[in-house]
């Protein structure tokens, strides 16, 4: 099922070029800002905010039901939050104006609920870009801009996604490489990274020899990454991006 623009946006984008004057023309600084901003997966939030970071989780176990966890393994998908991840930032030196983030999810373990996600901790009143949730068709697409201000600086949350829980199983959640995934402050587009993470929904993180079975485990403390890291693109001035991240978007969503 592919995703279009909702009316509003569509005349929100519209009105771009009025809004951000010469910024919409291109003639935002060409020179890419200072500093790589990496984006990365964290399956287990606790000490995440949109300034401070906890330990970034390279993959985390949770059993259902549990304190956190409120799927009992027997309801189909209903866009209850059953549990909680955040997409972070690190690098961030500046005051975001905007983003873009591709989430890749396994659809038929989890879904994208619209109780419990967040895609404006970082930015603060801006105007979201982000999909419609729920959402069942990966990639999960949130980014949010800026007309006027910025968002709050320095490593942090950026998105707090409420995931659906509908199966067990071990999920992997991976970020699309720029200009899908993209970050801008007042002094130009950032550098990105992106790296993976993965969550386990009565599994253990570390993956069982071939022809083996994963047992139902308590929860306990994170193993290894499983993680990429792919050099981040330019991105376009402001404007230009939203226009051409959601004209890029309208065929992803297939």
């Amino acid at each position: 099922m592919k995703k279009v623009m909702t009316g509003a946006l569509a005349a929100a984008l519209a009105m771009a070029p009025v809004l951000l004057g010469p910024w919409a023309l291109g003639e935002q600084k060409s020179v890419q800002a200072q500093g790589t901003v990496n984006f990365d997966i964290d399956p287990e939030i606790t000490g995440n905010s949109a300034s401070t970071l906890g330990t970034v989780e390279d993959c985390y176990e949770v059993t259902c039901p549990s304190a956190n966890c409120t799927w009992d393994g027997s309801s189909s998908f209903n866009n209850a939050s059953d549990y909680k991840i955040d997409i972070v930032v690190t690098g961030d030196t500046q005051a975001p104006t905007d983003y873009y983030a591709s989430l890749n999810f396994d659809p038929t373990k989890v879904h994208i609920a619209a109780p419990g996600t967040n895609d404006v901790i970082k930015l603060p009143g801006a105007f979201s870009l982000s999909d419609t949730l729920p959402d069942s068709v990966s990639p999960y697409l949130a980014g949010a801009q800026y007309y006027v201000g910025a968002g709050i600086e320095g490593d942090g949350t950026l998105v707090r996604v409420g995931l659906d829980i509908g199966a067990s199983g071990v999920v992997t959640f991976s970020l699309e490489a720029a200009p899908l995934t993209a970050w801008t402050s007042g002094a130009g587009s950032h550098p990105i990274t992106v790296d993976s993470g993965r969550l386990a929904i009565n599994r253990y993180c570390a993956i069982p020899p071939v022809g083996g079975i994963a047992e139902l485990p308590a929860v306990s403390d994170s193993h290894g990454r499983n993680c990429m890291a792919l050099a981040g693109l330019a991105a376009a001035a402001a404007a230009l991006a939203a226009g051409g991240w959601y004209a890029r978007r309208r065929f992803t969503k297939g």
